[in-house]
């Protein structure tokens, strides 16, 4: 049985402008300091600056969780627990990374990284048939974000599960 793991992403639809202003402004950069007189080229080499530091920044910061995804997708619970144990640790580490993801690695994902790590190690434990390890693990994410919809929905399903 092939079964696909559904990917969940929100929005932070604010975040988008500081992102396209980043981007304006590399553009602008380049068009000043090293093409004054190709403004369409120097647009071109602008947008792959923002472009590689976006792809660049995520897969050095994120790599565990990046890691942890492609686990899920192979259905490699137990590894992707890991994963996303070892993301959570370091985005702890170095929350302000994450607070401002939006800039330092230009996402614009309505929900942390660090939220998401547990909320995706939460998902792996139920995936195991692991209900009391899940359980625990999404109220570890509500101890940690109260406001999380993703774990309310997950201890909802769990229970309901049970009855």
């Amino acid at each position: 049985m092939n079964t696909q793991t559904s990917i969940v992403r929100k929005t932070a639809w604010l975040h988008i402008i500081p992102q396209l202003l980043l981007m304006f402004a590399l553009m602008v950069l380049v068009w000043k300091v090293f093409l004054p007189d190709d403004f369409r080229r120097a647009s071109g080499y602008g947008a792959a600056i923002y472009l590689i530091y976006s792809f660049g920044s995520r897969a050095l910061l994120l790599k565990n969780h990046r890691r942890g995804i492609y686990l899920l997708k192979r259905e490699s619970h137990r590894d992707a627990i890991d994963e996303f144990r070892l993301s959570y640790d370091f985005l702890n580490k170095y929350p302000w990374l994450d607070k401002y993801r939006f800039i330092t690695m230009l996402a614009s994902s309505a929900i942390s990284y660090r939220e998401m790590a547990l909320i995706n190690i939460a998902y792996s434990h139920a995936q195991l048939n692991d209900e009391a390890a899940a359980l625990q693990s999404y109220r570890t994410v509500l101890e940690v974000f109260p406001e999380s919809e993703f774990a309310k929905s997950g201890i909802e399903s769990l229970e309901s599960e049970k009855t």
